[in-house]
């Protein structure tokens, strides 16, 4: 059979071409992606898999505990409590310093899985702080919380901006605070429940305080995981996280960024290394 050398040519380089751009698409596609810089398990330890990130701080103690019913599955996880006093200095918390994250101050998101199992204080008017982002010492009134009208999501921010359904005590759920420059989104279980456009709660002396109040709107509970992400996420993202409703990594996960950059060089590696091949043995 007799082969058009000239047209196979021009094939082959439209080939190569086509696979250049697919490969810098997806080269591209990570480099403007968020990255997960900091996953806490809470496997009996408050350090992070990442070994460049730091541990978070236990504030008014805290314990690890088996619960049978943590999205379906039995897994440890880290119980808070108050027993006494209201104020700030007294509630049981977690609280991560992260300056060495390289996060910007109003751009980053964070996912949490968690329960609360009570009021402790019945003037909080079912209000109960979820993340605060301002300096411990200084813990300010806006910030994410769960509350009015309805138990639900609520970011606060000059005024409450609830919505989705009413979380119900002593059931966990998925919940992700994505922050942007221009405003704050709000999901549970993988789906928007509530936003907020304007300036954002930014992160204030590289802290970031999960469960704990500047007074008493507080709630005793129970966390099972927390993320941290470089970048506020997309729809996509937050419901690729939420994975069918069992959003914990098995394993340390490898930055978005890195891991689409690799398999671009990698398919790229592998498609001329196959061309030379083949003209080799041609």
């Amino acid at each position: 059979m007799l082969f058009d050398t000239r047209g196979q040519s021009m094939v082959a380089m439209v080939g190569r071409r086509a696979i250049v751009a697919a490969g810098f698409a997806v080269i591209s596609a990570g480099a403007f992606a968020s990255s997960e810089v900091a996953t806490y398990r809470l496997q009996q330890s408050l350090a992070a898999d990442q070994g460049s990130a730091p541990a978070l701080t236990a504030v008014n103690g805290g314990s690890f505990v088996v619960d049978p019913n943590v999205l379906g599955q039995s897994r440890t996880v880290y119980s808070r409590f108050t027993s006494n006093g209201t104020n700030s200095s007294a509630q049981s918390a977690l609280r991560l310093d992260t300056s060495s994250l390289g996060l910007t101050a109003n751009n980053y998101a964070v996912e949490i899985v968690f329960t609360f199992t009570d009021t402790f204080d019945p003037r909080a008017a079912n209000y109960r702080r979820v993340v605060d982002s301002f300096d411990p010492s200084s813990l300010q009134d806006p910030g994410f919380y769960v509350g009015p009208p309805g138990n639900e999501l609520n970011i606060y921010q000059g005024g409450p901006h609830a919505g989705g359904p009413s979380l119900v005590d002593g059931t966990y759920y998925d919940v992700v605070l994505s922050v942007s420059p221009t405003g704050e989104r709000a999901f549970l279980n993988g789906s928007l429940a509530t936003s907020y456009s304007g300036t954002p709660d930014a992160i204030v002396s590289h802290y970031l305080t999960f469960f704990q109040d500047e007074t008493f709107e507080y709630g005793n509970g129970k966390v099972a995981l927390i993320r941290v992400f470089d970048g506020g996420l997309s729809d996509a993202q937050v419901l690729a996280l939420n994975n069918g409703g069992n959003p914990f990594p098995a394993a340390i996960p490898e930055p978005q960024t890195v891991s689409l950059f690799g398999a671009g060089i990698i398919f790229l590696a592998g498609f001329f290394g196959a061309r030379r091949r083949r003209s080799t043995i041609s």
